[in-house]
């Protein structure tokens, strides 16, 4: 019983259970939010929450949960980045916001580009993503060392 909130902590600090644990226990409705996380998908982790939402709520997670979006747009960004890296190199770490919405298209998230710039400002303000914001060419250029801090146990600032 203590894993319904043990769960969620969990996953705000970074660390995924494995699905044997939610299998074992019965926890199910976190696989989704789990794949969200690994995957970088937004469009997952909002239906994992709606479908499970009653629960969520009964359960006083829903809002834990919630907050993971911001780790879910730094898994986007870190994947972007990891096959602009495999393309161009030398440019890998300039991003383009048009780029970035580009991705959220095509995960059915119908974003602009000020609203990317906006999520992109968070990342970097909360230390999720590295770097700074070029905002004449629309371009986030990334830190070359370390672009993505693990979060390491530490919560995402709120």
């Amino acid at each position: 019983m203590i894993l319904k909130y043990l769960i969620p902590v969990k996953l705000s600090l970074g660390i995924l259970p494995k699905t044997c644990l939610l299998e074992k226990y019965n926890l199910l409705e976190y696989n989704d939010v789990v794949k969200a996380l690994k995957r970088g998908d937004l469009r997952l982790l909002r239906h994992a929450l709606q479908e499970h939402e009653d629960q969520f709520l009964r359960s006083g997670v829903y809002l834990v949960l919630e907050k993971l979006e911001l780790q879910v747009y730094q898994r986007l960004v870190k994947k972007i980045y990891f096959i602009q890296k495999q393309k161009d190199p030398s440019k890998a770490h300039q991003l383009k916001l048009e780029v970035i919405v580009k991705a959220l298209k095509w995960l059915e998230m119908d974003m602009d580009l000020d609203e990317v710039e906006c999520i992109m400002t968070i990342l970097i303000y909360k230390n999720l993503v590295k770097g700074y914001f070029a905002h004449k060419s629309k371009v986030v250029v990334l830190s070359k060392q370390d672009p993505f801090p693990k979060l390491n146990g530490k919560p995402v600032n709120s």
